[in-house]
């Protein structure tokens, strides 16, 4: 139902006209996100809507793009719409999801700085190694060379 501000209703939620695809398909796939809402302020519901939304947001993005903050945050608007009703088990799961990766992508840069570094060391080795391996060339280019007569004499 449009109300002539710029926002719809849905499911008892007045949402901004751009957000009522976003809105009608969570309770399409979770029917049953806000069936225990306690607060019955149309302001108040609005804004935790507005807060599910953006947690929603959030946990679209990719994990390198997150700070733990900004995951701690997520986790703790999380646990507020829990509290007031909203039933978020699958959002909890993505959620978990999302910071095991973050886990997982720093552990693997750690890795792989580490692995990084130890290919500069061996490169080290290596050029240390073929420069040694260039004189010893040299040497026995050297030793093995003919002596001339002048040389000898």
């Amino acid at each position: 139902m449009w109300n002539g501000d710029g926002t719809v209703e849905v499911n008892g939620f007045r949402v901004f006209y751009s957000e009522v695809d976003c809105v009608r398909r969570i309770f399409e796939k979770h029917p049953e996100t806000a069936t225990n809402i306690r607060p019955k302020n149309q302001m108040v519901k609005n804004a935790y809507m507005n807060n599910l939304l953006d947690l929603i947001d959030i946990i679209c993005l990719a994990p390198q793009e997150l700070t733990e903050e900004e995951i701690r945050n997520a986790e703790n608007t999380l646990l507020e719409l829990v509290e007031v009703g909203f039933k978020l088990d699958w959002l909890k799961n993505r959620l978990e999801e999302l910071c095991v990766k973050k886990k997982k992508m720093e552990a693997r840069g750690a890795r792989m700085r580490e692995l990084d570094g130890m290919i500069v060391e061996q490169r080290r080795v290596l050029w240390a190694l073929e420069t040694e391996l260039k004189n010893e060339e040299n040497e026995a280019v050297s030793d093995s060379a003919r002596l001339g007569f002048d040389d000898v004499v």
